[in-house]
């Protein structure tokens, strides 16, 4: 690691410093003696209109008390003039040591809810805005042999919930942050907290989950929010300050790659998905009698516990005999009520796979243009149902960002070039999502969706994430008119469409499939199988606010990390 002159003040810069955990986290760096920069356009909570300067700013709080601050009204959706701060910052200060990326906006945004418009401006700011962050503040960095930087992501982005573009943009950091850990370059960290305080923004998000629900007839009593929050047992922002700065400061340098929940009193390390079942599909005879086997087996089963129920007596027998991919006139194939699909794809080789699979299954199949946008998919799916009939199915499965020639391994560099483009391609996928639900909502009637997305690269498997996450909520957001599933697609399509189809195929035709809604699940080229959900995997209580000296050693073992 590249070592500080010990004349040097450090340097950090702390985005949607103005106020809330950003200005909580840049005040206790100041105190620590670091040269802070907020970074705050001072925008309104829903980042719509330009608020007028306050009276008394974070870095005028922390000069009066003796620190060294300065404030910037850059944006983080602005990625040239970030880049140009933080080179200036470097110049004129030697280096940069920590960057906080707090900066955030509310808009209301569901699966079933919220405009286009919404739904860009808030991956905009929250994914878009992180990936800036980081493509300004890596080069420094990696130049430099030194640096942290600590993204914020949400318990929003891995448990179940209903917060549309917030929950997709919250998922893909974290995503994106595993992914980083693995290739940052030397002696820079890049971390992401989940922190939860009694923010203007979580109260205006609780807020508006309550009268959600009183509009739906439903009585919020104290847990008006998304999982269950309730303002009464949330700590204030300036409780998060010191395990903030901790957590961007050298004394966590030994931690790389992780996702951190903050609550003020406790943390916990929050695990990436991993997984837990996996099966054979290379050289299976038949793969539809495989599926009928493992779904309600293993992968239902797993997904319902996230664990695996294996370890103990073999629990298939001889599933992968008999011929390839039946025909129904075998009569192996599982009947169905399932009538008429959607298909939408610009993956010709998967589309006519996933196509061929529902036709064995007596479903008609109707190909969608993949255009993009909301509005087009609204148009796409309006008119088969005016020339066809109501749809029972959308099979969604568009296509992502070209791999690098890595030979699997990326470095961090590509890592960031993969994801870009990854906003509107959330976008995208988010459109389909909404007009299947406004169809099933128009047309009174259930409606399944498979989103099968291309994760083969770090960008695809951030996207492919942030697919999984958004059809959690998919039921729930609809009162249970769309069931939603999520596959990512971790092959070549000419090596995985096969398998790919005709797992797709058994979620729509199978009625005991549902228990594989909101499930993340993969298919790669000779296996397909069940990742688990980011979940806490230890916490440490310890008060807070300050962070007590026996923190490290136990946050350490935790993450199974020698001292």
């Amino acid at each position: 690691m590249g070592l500080v002159s010990a004349a040097r003040q450090k340097v950090a810069v702390v985005t949607g410093g103005g106020g809330g955990i950003g200005a909580a986290v840049a005040e206790q760096l100041g105190l620590e003696g670091w040269f802070v920069v907020t970074v705050d356009p001072l925008v309104s909570l829903d980042g719509s209109a330009t608020l007028p300067e306050p009276l008394e700013t974070t870095a005028g709080r922390i000069t009066a008390a003796g620190g060294s601050a300065r404030a910037s009204s850059a944006s983080v959706t602005d990625g040239k003039a970030l880049r140009e701060l933080f080179n200036e910052l470097s110049d004129e200060h030697g280096g940069l040591d920590a960057v906080v990326n707090v900066a955030g906006i509310t808009r209301p945004t569901t699966f079933a809810r919220g405009s286009e418009e919404d739904w860009l401006a808030v991956l905009s700011v929250h994914l878009g805005g992180y990936l800036n962050v980081l493509e300004a503040a890596l080069p420094i960095m990696a130049a430099a042999g030194r640096g942290h930087i600590l993204g914020v992501t949400s318990g929003s982005g891995w448990r179940s919930a209903d917060a549309g573009a917030y929950s997709c943009a919250k998922r893909a950091v974290a995503a994106l942050t595993w992914q980083l850990g693995r290739c940052t370059p030397a002696g820079v960290t890049v971390n992401a907290m989940s922190p939860i305080a009694e923010t203007r923004m979580v109260t205006e998000a609780l807020e508006r989950a309550r009268r959600a629900a009183a509009s739906a007839g439903a009585t919020s009593g104290n847990n008006a929010g998304t999982g269950g929050l309730s303002l009464a047992s949330l700590p204030a922002p300036g409780d998060l300050g010191p395990i903030g700065a901790y957590l961007a400061s050298d004394r966590f340098g030994w931690c790389n790659g992780r996702v951190l929940f903050i609550g003020g009193s406790e943390v916990a390390f929050i695990d990436e998905p991993r997984l837990l079942e996996v099966v054979r599909t290379g050289g299976t005879p038949s793969l539809a009698r495989v599926l009928d086997a493992v779904v309600p087996g293993a992968l239902s089963t797993a997904e319902a516990g996230q664990g695996t129920k294996g370890g103990g007596n073999p629990r298939f027998g001889a599933i992968f005999d008999g011929p390839m991919f039946e025909h129904p006139a075998s009569g192996t194939l599982s009947a169905t009520s399932l009538r008429s699909c959607a298909v939408v794809s610009d993956r010709p080789a998967l589309a006519s796979r996933v196509t061929a699979a529902l036709e064995a299954r007596s479903v008609v199949c109707h190909a969608v243009e993949a255009d993009g946008g909301f509005g087009n998919a609204a148009k796409g799916l309006e008119a088969i149902a005016d020339a066809s009939g109501p749809l029972d199915a959308v099979v969604v499965a568009l296509s992502g960002d070209a791999p690098a020639d890595a030979g699997g391994e990326y470095e961090w560099k590509q890592v960031l070039a993969s994801h870009r483009g990854i906003v509107e391609r959330i976008r995208n996928d988010a459109g389909w999502a909404r007009a299947a639900a406004d169809h099933a909502r128009g047309k009174d009637r259930s409606l399944l969706l498979v989103t099968v997305t291309d994760g083969r690269t770090p960008g695809g498997h951030s996207r492919a994430q942030a697919s999984a996450q958004l059809a959690r909520s998919a039921a729930a957001s609809t009162k249970g008119k769309v069931t939603a599933f999520a596959v990512s697609l971790e092959a070549p399509d000419e090596q995985a469409s096969g398998a790919a189809a005709e797992l797709v195929a058994h979620l729509l035709a199978d009625p005991d499939a549902g228990g594989l809604a909101g499930a993340e699940l993969v298919v790669d080229s000779d296996w397909l199988g069940l990742r688990s959900h980011p979940r806490p995997i230890g916490s440490a209580v310890y008060g807070g606010p300050s962070v007590p000296g026996w923190l490290d050693r136990t946050l350490r073992d935790i993450a199974g990390v020698q001292s």
